[in-house]
Order: structure tokens, then C-alpha cells, then sequence
């Protein structure tokens, strides 16, 4: 075993002071794999930091992975406050810098070259190549672009707090480029890029917004709701804590309510979305092309898709309050016209007793799964065709359907669970089960968690399935070809596999298995 002692500097910055620091960094050479055709092992590099990997990002135009340390308290239960972040060089193996960060008042973001700390209401741009702060802006960005090398965030006012008017940054200097006002009252909701230099932003309604001058249209509605009678402490996780996400929550009181809204559905030239009051259509240039208003309190977090000529809805019967989901609105599905916004149907469902947890779509039909049943409805009129209780005390609470991206061993192949059984339907619980049901939605058998894999990278001829910290390599035919010692997070670069497990990072040449 190598052991690799860096001896970093530290400059005055937003969170570090002068000082030396040394981090132990222990590299091993492991077998990580075997390669089934040739009866061969995979070698890894593995690096061992001291603390647990809070999180990380590899660079791969420059080779550069960034590693966040976060380590726990004596008695294992508490993340510490403070921890290292660590610039390091896969080609040199070796570290470029090391800088301390606090966890409760920064957060550090990589987007391709660009890092980004905030600290508070300030933002900086780190070198990657040094760690030292280029610019600071007084703006907790909370969006970039890297290939525009556009961030964008809100203006902090010392006097008045964060204001609604955002700021277009150019990250090569921090100068501003543009304001503009959109309001954040209700936190932002979803951010969809149109293209290049074009983004959406559903922030109280939706807003276009070209990220180059700060250009677009605005169209107002209401996405949260700041007189739910419900009290709970004061929402904890502030413009600082929340930016860099791809959703920034910035409450303005402890009782507001977050995510009444639907997703942002694109059919070009139409754009659609649901909010609190009402769902809309809009033409590419935001203009109304018709809108349906809601009963009062009806509407919650939702979600709509298109379906031939229609455009249907799914209502939960929850929003947020900070991160913490809490019953609003009523469950329903609905439908609509396309053309004219004209209600086909609204079914409520067992008034707010509970909140659709997941769904399934099935020709002209939606399964709909609540903790203890699952439901089948009619897309066409809204009826109820069947509906069947789940006995939780033994299965558990029921969350959601799998599908395609979920694969079981069948004899000798590695086949998705639904191509294996096509007639049924696949039900994950909270107990880690998944409960097979046939077309009458009775329970006829059930898949424990050690059965099943899940797919989650794919080459031109191979297939990556894992399960914990193991994944299988599969071919076109299904066939399992080899084995690694890495989970579902690993990332592959050209011939190479990178995984962060727990306080380790691995590096891995299966340039032989996938040849």
C-alpha cells in the first residue's frame, strides 16, 4: 500500500484561513472484476480518504476529479459541520489543491470547468487549477450554463434581503450581465432549457428567459400557497443552502407551501402547465391559447402528459413545506382537450384521505398506486375499473411500479421484469419487496430485493446492471459476461469506470470487457 501525504496552502478566502493542512490519502491495487470469456480479473485503483465522500464530479476535458469530505460524529449518527474539498488529478495521480469548506454555511457545485462556492448571499468562482476565489458576487447563483458560461441568481440587499430581480452573471469575470424581475415568492418549481441560450423557469407562473441578455415573456399564476393553517419550525434550508440544486428554495415565511404546480409539458409549438388556480396552454411566444380554472383548494403537486388528442392530469393530493410533504388539495385525474381546453372529466378521488403515490399508464387506461391499493381508471370517462387492497402489514406501504430499468436473473439470461412476464404488473414497497400482480390486480407472487438489478449504464453491445456495490455486465443476448465491484453511480469514461463508495473511489480499466 502507497500512502500519498499532501501538503496544501490555503489562501484567505470566503470560509478558509492561512494555514497548512495534510491530507492522507491511502491508494491500494485491488481486483475489482472478473472477465467471464477469458477467465480474467479486472484490476482497479482504489484511493481511500479519510473521511466519507459527501460528494463528488469528474472534469472530463481535464481529467480532474473533485472530491467533497464530510465526516461523522464520534457516534456515527451526525454528519460534522465542516470537511476538505479535494481538486485531484487522474493523470498525474496526485492532488492539486485542498481547500475547507463548511457544510452548514457553503456549498461547492461543478458544472463541466466551472465550480461555483456560495457562501451565504455571495457567490464565488474557485481556479480550478489553484482553488482560489477569481471574483465574488453578492448573488447566490443557483443556475449555470457552462457552455454559455452564463450563471444567473438572485440580488442580495443587505437592507431588504434577496429581492426579485435576477441577475445574468458572466462567469469568466463575475461583471453582471443583465436584470431582470421574476418573482420567487413561491420558490422556483422546474427550470427546462428550449435550447442553447433559452431557458424556462416556473417560478409563480413560467417565464422564458434568454440567458445571453435576460430577454423573454412572463406568464403569472400562483404555485404555493402562504396561508396553509398548518405551523412547523421555520424552514431551515435558505437561498444558501438550496442554490445550485436546479431548483432554488427560497421561502418568504415559515408557512408556505411549495410545488402546487404540474410539470412542464413541451409539445412545440404548445406549452402546458398546471398551478394552483388553473391549467394553461400557451403558444411558444407565451401568449394564452385557452385556460381551465380550478375549484377552490383542488389543485396539488401534479403531474400532465398528452395522449392522442388529449391532455391529461394526475393531481397527488401533496405539495412541500421546505423539504417535508404534507396533504393539500384532493386527488383526481382529469382530461382535456388539446385544442380548446375543454374538460372531458374530473374524477376526485376518496376526497383527501390519500395522496397518489405513483402510476401506470396501460393502452387507454392508468393504474394509480395509494399505500395500501392500487386503483385502475379509464383515460376516456375517469370510472373506476377496478380497484384492490394490499395487506401493508406483511407486504409494506406500496410506492411504485418498475419497469423496463428493472432486470431478473431468468436460467442463465439477465432479462427486464417486464419482458419476462408481460400479462402482469410489478409493484416495489417500502419493505423492499416487489409484489407481482396479475391483470385483476391480485398479488400471485412476490421478488425479494436480493433477486433483482437495476439497469443504469449501457454501451454500444453491453449493459450495466447493479445491485448495492455489485454490477453485472450483460451482452446483446442478455448473457452475463463479466463482474464488477462497483455500484449504480459509476460513471464511464471512454474504456474507464469511476465509483465513489462511501469514503473510497475507484478507478477502473475494463477496456478488455467491453472490446
Amino acid at each position: 500500500m502507497k500512502k500519498l501525504i499532501a501538503i496544501v496552502f490555503f489562501a484567505f478566502g470566503s470560509l478558509t484561513i492561512l494555514a497548512q493542512e495534510k491530507i492522507l490519502i491511502q491508494t491500494n491495487d485491488i481486483i475489482a472484476g472478473r472477465i467471464d470469456r477469458i477467465n480474467k480479473d479486472i484490476n482497479a485503483k482504489e484511493y481511500i480518504f479519510p473521511e466519507r465522500i459527501e460528494d463528488s464530479f469528474i472534469d472530463t476535458t481535464t481529467n480532474f476529479i473533485t472530491i467533497q469530505l464530510r465526516g461523522l460524529s464520534k457516534n456515527g449518527k451526525w454528519l460534522n459541520n465542516s470537511g476538505n474539498v479535494i481538486l485531484y488529478d487522474l493523470s498525474a495521480k496526485q492532488e492539486k489543491w485542498v481547500k475547507k469548506i463548511n457544510y452548514q454555511q457553503s456549498r461547492i457545485k461543478q458544472f463541466d470547468n466551472v465550480m461555483i462556492e456560495t457562501v451565504g448571499e455571495k457567490s464565488y468562482c474557485l481556479n480550478s487549477e489553484s482553488g482560489e476565489n477569481l471574483w465574488e458576487v453578492k448573488n447566490a447563483i443557483n443556475y449555470v450554463n457552462p457552455k454559455q458560461k452564463i450563471g444567473i441568481g438572485y440580488k442580495y440587499k443587505t437592507m431588504t434581503g434577496y429581492s426579485n430581480n435576477l441577475e445574468g452573471i458572466d462567469l469568466k469575470s463575475g461583471n453582471p450581465l443583465w436584470k431582470r424581475e421574476i418573482n420567487r415568492e413561491y420558490s422556483w418549481n422546474d427550470i427546462l432549457s428550449l435550447n442553447d441560450s433559452v431557458i424556462l423557469i416556473a417560478a409563480a407562473g413560467l417565464h422564458s428567459l434568454n440567458l445571453k441578455n435576460g430577454n423573454g415573456w412572463d406568464y403569472n399564476a400562483i404555485t404555493g400557497d402562504k396561508d396553509y393553517k398548518e405551523t412547523i419550525a421555520a424552514n431551515a434550508i435558505g437561498a444558501a443552502l438550496g442554490v445550485l440544486t436546479g431548483t432554488l428554495v427560497m421561502t418568504t415565511g415559515y408557512n408556505l407551501v411549495r410545488d402546487i404546480v404540474s410539470n412542464i409539458l413541451v409539445d412545440s409549438p404548445n406549452i402546458y402547465f398546471a398551478s394552483k388556480e388553473k391549467i394553461t396552454c400557451l403558444d411558444d411566444n407565451g401568449q394564452i391559447i385557452w385556460t381551465f380554472p380550478f375549484a377552490k383548494n383542488l389543485a396539488s403537486k401534479s403531474a400532465i402528459f398528452i395522449k392522442d388528442s388529449t391532455l391529461c392530469m394526475i393531481n397527488y393530493g401533496y405539495a412541500f413545506m421546505g423539504n417535508r410533504q404534507v396533504k393539500y388539495g384532493t386527488p383526481f385525474i382529469a382530461s382535456f382537450s388539446r385544442k380548446t381546453g375543454k374538460q372531458l372529466f374530473l374524477s376526485e378521488i376518496n376526497g383527501t384521505k390519500d395522496q397518489i403515490i405513483g402510476y401506470k399508464f396501460d393502452k387507454d387506461d392508468v393504474f394509480l398506486v395509494f399505500k395500501d391499493r392500487v386503483a385502475k381508471y379509464s383515460l376516456i370517462d375517469g370510472k373506476v375499473l377496478l380497484e384492490k387492497s394490499v395487506d401493508i402489514a406483511t407486504n409494506g406501504e406500496l410506492r411504485y411500479f418498475v419497469g423496463s430499468r428493472t432486470y431478473i436473473k431468468t436460467d442463465s439470461l439477465y432479462q427486464s421484469i417486464d419482458v419476462s412476464n408481460k400479462t402482469s404488473h410489478f409493484l416495489y414497497t417500502k419493505s423492499g419487496k416487489i409484489l407481482v400482480m396479475n391483470e385483476d390486480l391480485n398479488v400471485t407472487d412476490q421478488v425479494d430485493y436480493e433477486q433483482f438489478y437495476t439497469y443504469y449504464l449501457k454501451t454500444k453491445n453491453y449493459k450495466f446492471l447493479s445491485k448495492g456495490n455489485k454490477t453485472i455486465v450483460i451482452d446483446n443476448k442478455n448473457k452475463k459476461i463479466g463482474d464488477l465491484k462497483v455500484s449504480g453511480r459509476a460513471i464511464l469514461i471512454g474504456s474507464k469506470l469511476y465509483d465513489i463508495q462511501e469514503n473510497s473511489f475507484l478507478e477502473l480499466d475494463i477496456s478488455e470487457l467491453i472490446k
